[in-house]
């Protein structure tokens, strides 16, 4: 079976470059044919060894070196480069489609006003037989509701009915990235009896390193520090609840120390340095605000005694790192929201806590640092046998399976 994989963002920070990498890897293992055409993948971070799929590339956007010019323009850059790395990348998905014929395409990432515009016409004027089209949906709602730029509000409100349009018209499944997507998306998207089917793809580990001793692990991060180590891991925001967890460490008594690992995104690096110094907690949380190299991941999650996911209720995403804490063997102290509080329900994985509450987690918190040894490893061997159930390989052969089952008929045409 061929198979032609999209994703313009795969040079991005984030999860594009290694979800894209481990299932195309999980594929070609089973034997499938994979195409992927991007604008950039660096497979040496993410694999030992030579891709065993073909790899299109586009090159890196002309815009990507303006993204680091003052605050002020980088945000609409960024927003234009997304959008042209889309238009770029598709443009050249459909020339490889006129040229060589596929049993399926499969969308990892996109842009649903371009992907939906660009569709449109290129199979208005495509000769031959399309291929089924698969679409991943990472967050439910695109709408960005809450953000603090104007303009990608206005862009999130014409988003999202451009990503209902896409599905419907043109998907012949959706597969939803975690095990809490499939009811809300067709709630949020109004989709109705007839549409897309939806597949549940719950989401894999960032990556496939064992954990490292705790002492070698912190020692590689510079930490010298020997107590109980708590982890924020990922892109500082506020629907991530960064906010909420540096409050909390305010009410906390209690011999720890917090790290936060990732670069601010709807939050600048002195506001959250301002946020710690109002809350008198310059001591007991370190920062290393810096995008994470993939390398050094594993240093992170190996040095942490726990992981904390403060998330609040409104948070649309998925929690990717999550089944990197638990194959890591790390308890969770999490809030009740998405795929946390589907895990929870399966096997007790660490402590929850009521989303959007500084007072429940202060007091998860300190729940954590009064259990003791046995009891935290207890654990750690739940998230260790949960996190069995969701490797990249079985995330591959449930691509496999959707790909037999509905890629029968060719796309749909407008």
């Amino acid at each position: 079976m061929k198979i032609l994989a999209f994703q313009p963002y795969a040079q991005r920070e984030g999860h594009f470059g290694y979800y894209t990498t481990y299932v195309c890897k999980g594929l070609a293992a089973m034997g499938l044919s994979i195409t992927l055409v991007t604008t950039r993948l660096e497979t040496d971070k993410y694999l030992a060894s030579d891709p065993k799929f073909r790899i299109i590339e586009t090159g890196r956007s002309a815009l990507s070196g303006f993204q680091k010019r003052g605050a002020a323009l980088e945000g609409l850059v960024r927003g234009l480069s997304l959008i042209w790395d889309n238009v770029r990348v598709l443009l050249r998905m459909l020339r490889t489609l006129r040229k060589e014929p596929y049993d399926a395409v499969q969308f990892f990432d996109y842009e649903p006003i371009t992907t939906y515009l660009l569709l449109g016409i290129g199979l208005t004027f495509f000769r031959g037989r399309f291929p089924p089209l698969f679409f991943i949906v990472q967050a439910a709602d695109p709408s960005l509701q809450g953000h603090a730029n104007l303009l990608y509000q206005l862009y999130g409100k014409l988003s999202r009915p451009a990503l209902k349009r896409l599905l419907s018209h043109y998907a012949k499944a959706i597969l939803a990235d975690g095990l809490w997507q499939p009811g809300e998306l067709e709630a949020l998207m109004g989709l109705t009896i007839g549409a897309p089917p939806l597949v549940s793809v719950p989401h894999g580990a960032i990556l496939e390193d064992k954990p490292r001793p705790r002492d070698t692990a912190r020692r590689a991060l510079g930490l010298k520090y020997d107590g109980t180590l708590l982890l924020f891991f990922g892109m500082l925001r506020k629907d991530k609840g960064v906010d909420l967890l540096i409050e909390a460490m305010g009410k906390v008594r209690g011999e720890f120390k917090l790290l936060l690992a990732g670069m601010p995104f709807d939050l600048s690096e002195e506001a959250v340095r301002e946020m710690i110094r109002e809350q008198g907690c310059e001591d007991e949380i370190l920062t290393d605000l810096r995008y994470v190299p993939q390398e050094k991941i594993a240093d992170y999650f190996s040095a942490a005694d726990a992981v904390v996911f403060p998330y609040r209720s409104h948070y649309k995403g998925t929690v990717g790192p999550l089944n990197t804490v638990l194959a890591f063997g790390k308890p969770v102290i999490g809030s009740r929201v998405r795929d946390l509080a589907v895990y929870f329900q399966e096997t007790p994985i660490g402590i929850l806590t009521e989303p959007d509450s500084v007072a429940s987690l202060a007091a998860a918190i300190e729940q954590f640092l009064l259990l003791t040894p046995a009891q935290r490893e207890t654990l750690a061997e739940n998230g260790r046998r949960l996190a069995e159930n969701y490797s990249w390989a079985g995330l591959a052969k449930r691509f496999s399976e959707v790909y037999k089952t509905f890629s029968e008929t060719e796309c749909p045409r407008p």
